[in-house]
Parts: C-alpha cells; sequence; structure tokens
C-alpha cells in the first residue's frame, strides 16, 4: 500500500513538472527603445519588449508584452493584458489603469488627475475636460477676457473719442453693407497678408519690408476691431438711452451700457452652468452669445474699413431740428 502510494505521488510530481515545462514562456522578444506618442493610441505587442520608457500624451496604452523603464500617460487610459510585463513606476495623468489577471507590474503607480479631464471624442482629436473645476475655469477666463476687453475699450474711446463716433454712426445707417464687409476682411486678410508677403520676398528687394508689413498689418487688424466693436456697443447704448428717455450722457456711460448687453448672454451662460439643470439652457446661452459677439465684431470692423478707421464720414451727421418758438397770435 505504501508503495502504491509513494508510486502514486511521484507520478503527480513528473506529470506536474512536465506541464509547468510545457508551459514556460518560450517567446522571442524583439527589442525596441523608447516610445513616445502624442495624440494617437500605442499597444505594446506581445512580442515585443521596450528596454526604455513608454510616454503617451493624448492617448491610451495597451500592454501586452513588456516594458523595462516606467510608463508615462497622460490624457488617456492604461491597460496592461494578462501577458504585461512592466518594470518600473507607471503614471497615469488624467485617465485610469486597468489590469487583467497575470499581469505583472514592480513599481509604483501614480495617479494624477482632475477628474474626466482629457478624452477622445473622435480617433484624432482630444477634448479637454477638468470635470467640476472645468466650470470654475471657463467662468475665471471669461471674466478674464471681459475685464480686458473692457479696459481697451475705454482706451480706446478715450484716444479716439471722434473716431469712435464715426464708425458707430457708419454702422447704424449701413448694419448689413458694414457686417458683410467685415465678414469679407476677416475671410481674405490672412491669405491676403500672405499673397503680399510672398510677392514681397519673389521681388528680393521686398524681403525687409516683410519683416514691416506683417507686424503693422495685425496691428491695424486689432485695432480696427477694437474701435469697431467699441464704437458698436456706444451705439447699443446711446439707443438705449434714447428708448428710455434719458438725457444723452458721458459716451463712456453708454459704451459701457453697451458692452454689458453685447456680453451678457455669454457671461450669463457662464454663471447658470455651476446650476444642475444648466446643460441646455447653458448651451443656449452660450450660442446666442457667440453669435451676438460675431455680429458686434464683424459689423463693427466693417463700419471701421467703411470710414477709413473713422477717419471720415460716410453718411450726413444727423440733422437736428431747432424747435420754432411759438408764434404770437396776431390782434385782432
Amino acid at each position: 500500500m505504501r508503495n502504491a502510494l509513494f508510486a502514486g505521488v511521484l507520478s503527480a510530481m513528473f506529470l506536474s513538472g512536465a506541464v509547468a515545462a510545457q508551459t514556460t514562456d518560450t517567446t522571442t522578444y524583439r527589442l525596441t527603445g523608447t516610445r513616445i506618442a502624442i495624440g494617437q493610441d500605442v499597444r505594446i505587442e506581445r512580442d515585443e519588449e521596450v528596454t526604455d520608457a513608454v510616454i503617451v500624451v493624448g492617448g491610451n496604452l495597451i500592454i501586452d508584452g513588456r516594458v523595462r523603464d516606467g510608463v508615462f500617460v497622460a490624457g488617456g487610459d492604461v491597460h496592461l493584458s494578462s501577458t504585461a510585463d512592466v518594470r518600473g513606476d507607471l503614471v497615469v495623468a488624467g485617465g485610469a489603469l486597468t489590469r487583467d489577471a497575470g499581469a505583472r507590474q514592480i513599481g509604483s503607480v501614480s495617479y494624477v488627475s482632475f477628474g474626466n479631464w482629457w478624452r477622445q471624442n473622435t480617433w484624432w482629436w482630444p477634448s479637454i475636460r477638468f470635470g467640476e473645476m472645468g466650470r470654475w475655469l471657463s467662468l475665471a477666463g471669461t471674466i478674464a477676457r471681459i475685464a480686458v476687453l473692457g479696459l481697451l475699450m475705454m482706451i480706446v474711446l478715450a484716444v479716439a473719442r471722434a473716431p469712435v463716433a464715426r464708425v458707430g454712426r457708419a454702422a447704424l445707417a449701413e448694419p448689413l453693407r458694414a457686417l458683410l464687409i467685415g465678414f469679407a476682411a476677416e475671410i481674405f486678410f490672412v491669405p491676403f497678408l500672405i499673397a503680399a508677403s510672398i510677392g514681397l520676398i519673389i521681388t528680393i528687394i521686398g524681403i525687409p519690408f516683410v519683416a514691416v508689413l506683417v507686424p503693422i498689418a495685425i496691428v491695424l487688424a486689432v485695432f480696427a476691431f477694437l474701435l469697431g466693436f467699441t464704437a458698436l456697443a456706444c451705439r447699443l447704448g446711446e439707443w438705449v438711452e434714447d428708448r428710455l428717455g434719458w438725457q444723452p450722457g458721458n459716451a463712456f456711460i453708454a459704451t459701457a451700457i453697451g458692452f454689458v448687453l453685447l456680453l451678457a448672454p455669454t457671461m450669463i451662460a457662464r454663471v447658470v452652468d455651476f446650476a444642475p439643470w444648466s446643460g441646455p439652457l447653458s448651451f443656449i446661452l452660450i450660442a446666442i452669445g457667440l453669435t451676438v459677439e460675431f455680429l458686434a465684431w464683424t459689423m463693427g470692423l466693417g463700419a471701421a474699413i467703411i470710414t477709413g478707421l473713422g477717419r471720415w464720414y460716410t453718411v450726413p451727421p444727423p440733422i437736428t431740428v431747432q424747435p420754432q418758438p411759438p408764434q404770437p397770435n396776431p390782434a385782432f
């Protein structure tokens, strides 16, 4: 009996050793160096051994093979399959780490994340989100943009009061023409600037003028945008004052009124975005705000071009009719 039991134990040990020998990994690995990818997914194949680090930004990483010097993934997920063998630190920023049974990873695992701050909605373009912090960042960015824009508008109004009045009058008198001219300028400005630069470069002697043309053109374009937007805000504020029966007052006050009206939808949308039910309403307000701003910027630019940056009138100034004094009744 004892001999039979001893023979069975030996047979079992022999069979288990044979099975283990058959399941030994005999994969021949092909060696590769550092793997770096930006904006795309990466897969370490079963027969691949990366001798250095794997760095992926804006994509997902799937590891079926070996990595010998750590992994860093920002804006994507990491998946370790059952055959993965990773040595070194593993850092995941803005993503998740999943691993199958049997995956081996030696080293520390670090997470850096603000929620779902970066996910790929399509196969090539990542969208950035910062979870709940994103709403605060959007609000802070909108406030900063509005503050800087308001300061620049006040400066333009202080140094160019007469041009602002001329541009605003032209925008109010011919809004459709100003809108079409401004839209055409927005479309053809960059192609025209590129064509002019190429033409100067071809002439050889005009190469030094390219360094002057490009900055001057950009500065003039920015000034035209600011001048037109300021003029339109001023005219809108004056129109509101007239409708409310207010006496014409300071141009700065009128500009502030128009400025608030033009940017109110965008600002309200950023505040409403904090409400849990704000999804559709916030989207509608943002769409309205962007449309209003686009029309204002475009129409103001067209009016600035029509008037030569406010240097001349294109429409006659309004005629003010002086009230006639009452005529005395003839005596009978």
